[in-house]
């Protein structure tokens, strides 16, 4: 049994709308300013004391360097307090954090194993400072990143500010080469969505917000997401600093790893933004509102998109227009299985078609977990696992 033809083509042409406007559209739309043009934020050199938060589950390999380089920060030490949470470590994280605890270092060990957003509910409380500045173990600032950042909270309108995350192995894989790509489009679409005051996410490489704005998190729900979505909700603004770098070593280099990751994170952050569900409404929320659904809850739709537009498309066969646009999808899915087959060092047009189709199968992945409620608070980093990796 087939579809009438009218409900066929409708559905041809709505999906491949909403996926155009999603990759071209909405950017260019920022680009065009039909956002908003961009707005000034009144930064100035101040020093509050600020509180870092480090969630840690095994991360011996990269402990001491993190807190070296933090130590080493241009930000005023006297100002600068350190929290460490060891997440039921079996390795010798707590040790190697303790030894820094002469430089202002706190460490707090939870015996059992509770998830990363548990760890940073249990360190806030104990923190003093009145930004708190979230970032990962593997993460590295360069020296002038601290207080670049801090800067824009001389605005008493910023609420939050966000980091620009760099990987150190671009070349490494096909896999790490295509997401430094796609991550240079995403810091892209962020810095203009920070400069119109829209931006409503951040990077879990660094995410410093005001103390006054700290709400405890879900332990299946992730800081990078949800705290965005309150410092939105509060009507305060959110900046993407770009002078902030903050470097680290992808160490999802395969495309199962890679599934994993993307998987995970959108079944942290899907449940996340429907617990917001109000931030939606374009009345009362307006461009912040009209982002998210551009910037994310469409962008997490498109793999339904796509399956129903190749769907609707085979309906269609016979018109010579729909002939090359079945073609032209059949192609595209046919290079990317060429580049699932080739997997390493295969030429960039199989590899990217390979990625695109891997982070829309994460999309769906992550959508049916949450829906099943599979819990995502637990994790373990993969350097953790993989020491050579």
């Amino acid at each position: 049994m087939t579809l009438p033809l009218s409900p066929a083509l409708m559905f041809f042409w709505v999906c491949l709308a909403v996926v155009a406007y999603v990759y071209l559209g909405y950017p260019l739309l920022l680009a065009l300013g039909a956002f908003g043009k961009p707005l000034p934020v009144n930064k100035a050199p101040i020093h509050p004391l600020i509180s870092i938060i480090i969630p840690a589950r095994n991360e011996e390999l990269v402990i001491e360097a993190k807190l070296q380089n933090l130590l080493a920060s241009e930000y005023p030490r006297d100002q600068l307090e350190i929290l460490i949470g060891s997440d039921g470590s079996s390795d010798r994280t707590g040790e190697i954090a303790g030894r820094f605890a002469g430089n202002g270092v706190g460490v707090i060990s939870f015996p059992q194993q509770v998830g990363k957003s548990a760890i940073q509910n249990g360190l806030v409380p104990a923190a003093s400072g009145s930004i708190l500045v979230f970032t990962d173990a593997d993460c590295f600032f360069s020296p002038g990143t601290l207080s670049s950042v801090i800067e824009n909270f001389a605005d008493s309108r910023v609420g939050l500010v966000t980091a620009r995350p760099r990987y150190q192995n671009e070349g490494e894989t096909d896999i790490t080469a295509n997401e430094c790509l796609y991550l240079r489009y995403e810091t892209w679409i962020r810095n203009q969505e920070s400069e119109r005051g829209i931006l409503a996410m951040g990077s879990g490489s660094l995410l410093a917000m005001r103390r006054s704005l700290w709400q405890p998190l879900h332990p299946n729900l992730g800081e990078d997401f949800v705290l965005p979505l309150a410092v939105a909700r509060a009507g305060l603004r959110e900046i993407l600093e770009r002078r902030a770098i903050v470097t680290t070593r992808l160490t999802q280099t395969g495309p199962a790893s890679m599934l994993q990751l993307k998987s995970r994170i959108i079944s942290k952050d899907f449940p996340g933004l429907l617990a917001n569900a109000g931030l939606l409404n374009p009345v009362k929320y307006g461009r912040v509102a009209l982002a998210l659904w551009s910037h994310k809850l469409l962008r997490w739709f498109v793999p339904i998109f796509l399956i129903a537009l190749f769907s609707s498309n085979l309906l269609l066969l016979g018109r010579p227009f729909f002939e090359i646009a079945f073609l032209l999808q059949a192609s595209f899915y046919a290079l990317a299985l060429a580049g699932c087959l080739l997997r390493e060092r295969s030429p960039r047009l199989v590899s990217i078609p390979f990625s695109f189709c891997l982070v829309n199968l994460a999309a769906l992945g992550g959508m049916f977990k949450c829906l099943a409620r599979k819990p995502s608070g637990q994790w373990d980093p993969l350097r953790a696992r993989h020491p050579a990796a």
